[in-house]
């Protein structure tokens, strides 16, 4: 199982998210900024580093806001999303396609990863 921390990072009343590039079963879908555990690290300690290397922004990390397990064709995965806050940097998309701040209501317009969209749901509630 691979463990994956996901941002829910909220800033003036919009939430962004990231545009994944080609390649695999998931090439252009939407999803929350965020990463694969590396060894001896938290969660955490693993969304300020993928926020960091992916967007080259700076957050903060809050509390839970959903942990959810969801098996792909290839592999199964423990998300954990987590409330977040930006405290520096400014955007760049190192990794992905395209990123946008968007409003809840407006999530629904956009096509996120499987295992995003009951976030997405909760989100809207």
């Amino acid at each position: 199982m691979t463990h994956v921390a996901a941002a829910l990072i909220r800033n003036e009343g919009k939430i962004l998210i990231c545009q994944r590039g080609a390649g695999g079963s998931t090439a252009f879908l939407w999803e929350f900024p965020g990463g694969k555990l590396e060894p001896s690290e938290t969660l955490e300690e693993c969304l300020v580093r993928e926020c960091k290397e992916e967007l080259e922004i700076e957050i903060k990390v809050g509390k839970v806001f959903a942990e959810k397990e969801y098996e792909y064709p290839d592999r199964r995965i423990a998300f954990t999303f987590f409330e977040a806050e930006l405290t520096g940097g400014e955007i760049k998309a190192n990794v992905h396609k395209d990123v946008e701040w968007i409003t809840a209501a407006e999530l629904m317009d956009y096509e996120f990863c499987p295992a995003d969209v009951e976030i997405i749901e909760k989100l809207n509630y």
